[in-house]
């Protein structure tokens, strides 16, 4: 009898707060994971603006603590170039990082290494968990490896 009241009591509540909006919810809590989308794209030629094909591309994010150095992540993206010396990439993740790193390396050995360090903005986020799109355009011109390399 007594379990029978208390469900009744409970049930009533329920309904009373249903009935005036009542909601325990304080504030603005919101469960999930930031992310972002993310783009990436560039050409890879000689100093003949030849493009270079077969070229490895590294991209590796990262993240910057004030005056900090940067601390990359452990997981780079490698990437080739195409037959036109172009390369591509694009995807959503989660934790998106302003810190771009993108390097360069002719594996073959014939054209020196190079490298960009730089910070990507991302807009049009809806100020939740979407921090927007980024976008990072590199093109790198290589020379060729001196000959004492």
């Amino acid at each position: 009898m007594k379990k029978n009241i208390l469900a009744g009591i409970n049930a009533l509540i329920a309904i009373l707060m249903g009935m005036l909006g009542v909601s325990c919810h304080i504030g603005y809590n919101e469960y999930g994971t930031p992310y972002a989308t993310f783009a990436m794209s560039g050409t890879v030629t000689d100093e003949q603006e030849q493009p270079l094909e077969n070229i490895q591309v590294v991209h590796q994010d990262g993240w910057r603590n004030g005056n900090d150095p940067t601390r990359w992540r452990d997981w780079p993206d490698t990437l080739y170039t195409d037959a036109d010396g172009k390369f591509y990439r694009h995807y959503s993740g989660y934790f998106p990082l302003e810190c771009q790193k993108l390097v360069v390396n002719d594996t073959t050995g014939v054209y020196a290494s190079d490298s960009i360090d730089t910070t990507v903005t991302y807009s049009g986020g809806d100020h939740h968990w979407y921090r927007g799109k980024g976008e990072l355009k590199a093109d790198f011109v290589l020379g060729k490896k001196a000959d004492n390399d």
